[in-house]
């Protein structure tokens, strides 16, 4: 299903609005049927009916789809009939083998919960990892992705500022919140990439390709280097509760000049992680894996995003 294009969905509820046909075509001409909070999948082999759990988990079950599952087979099983099956069931549920969960679905006890969206789609020999378990990708959306939200609020509220000659006080705080966190998640940002040691892992863990970003990425390195400690200090005295305001005022020594720094380093960063998703987006193209691409905008949320 997503080699073939279909989205996988973060929660039973985004497979219900994720807008695919209710019937189709799998790549190799297998088809589907979509229903409700779940599929039916009409392998060569048998069908496979199944429903997405609430955080879109894929290994729930009932007593219902095992028996369906089976069909006239309940003895290559184990089981004379769906009866023993439904009283094995129960036992299991009743000694706690299995448990019930508000999605009305069971789940082996004790069992990591498998979620749609860390699917690997990936063929053998394939080494680029799912999109959902891509570290870069992970440092670029949850920590880069932050610092770039910040940096835009923080240049939004100055350019008013600079345009009207005054800010509110409440204003002014907010300037601060928005310049401090833009800077921490940067400081973040740097540590992520040094200890992932990108060089290495681009060209040892990495398709071809992506030697490519080899020179951006010890660009942003080298850049890295220049105020690394000041900068993780600064970072250590943002997002914790600080005794002094030393380092603080250290970074912001106007004789370093460490934010026309951060900005230059915070641009070599976009340039980079445009550059890497750029790549990802044409392997996925190349291999068959199509659940992954992203080349369309996103569809608007109407819906909780947990």
């Amino acid at each position: 299903m997503h080699r073939s294009g279909i989205r996988m969905p973060a929660s039973n509820l985004r497979w219900i609005k994720n807008g695919i046909p209710q019937n189709g075509l799998l790549d190799g001409d297998i088809a589907y049927v979509k229903h409700g909070i779940g599929c039916t999948v009409y392998l060569p082999d048998g069908e496979v009916d199944f429903d997405f759990g609430r955080l879109g988990e894929i290994n729930g079950f009932d007593a219902w789809r095992l028996s369906h599952f089976a069909g006239e087979k309940l003895s290559t099983y184990g089981f004379e009939s769906r009866d023993t099956l439904e009283r094995c069931f129960e036992a299991a549920v009743s000694e706690g083998h299995l448990v019930h969960s508000d999605d009305s679905l069971f789940y082996v006890a004790n069992l990591a919960r498998a979620l749609a969206i860390d699917i690997d789609s990936s063929l053998p020999g394939d080494n680029l990892p799912a999109r959902n378990l891509d570290i870069v990708l992970v440092l670029h959306s949850h920590y880069f992705q932050a610092a770039e939200l910040m940096l835009e609020n923080y240049d939004n509220l100055y350019r008013k500022w600079k345009k009207n000659n005054s800010l509110s006080h409440r204003k002014v705080v907010e300037l601060r919140i928005y310049m401090s966190s833009w800077l921490g998640f940067l400081a973040v940002t740097c540590e992520g990439f040094e200890n992932l040691g990108m060089h290495l892992l681009l060209h040892d863990s990495r398709p071809a390709a992506f030697e490519e970003l080899i020179p951006k990425s010890d660009a942003v390195g080298k850049l890295i280097k220049r105020h690394r400690n000041p900068l993780r200090e600064f970072r250590n005295k943002t997002f914790h509760l600080r005794k002094d305001p030393e380092a603080i005022r250290r970074f912001f020594d106007p004789d370093a000049n460490r934010l026309t720094w951060a900005r230059e380093l915070h641009d070599a960063f976009e340039d980079f992680f445009s550059s890497y998703r750029f790549q990802c987006e044409v392997h996925y193209a190349d291999n068959g894996r199509r659940g992954e691409l992203r080349v369309k905008r996103e569809p608007p949320q109407r819906y909780s995003i947990w």
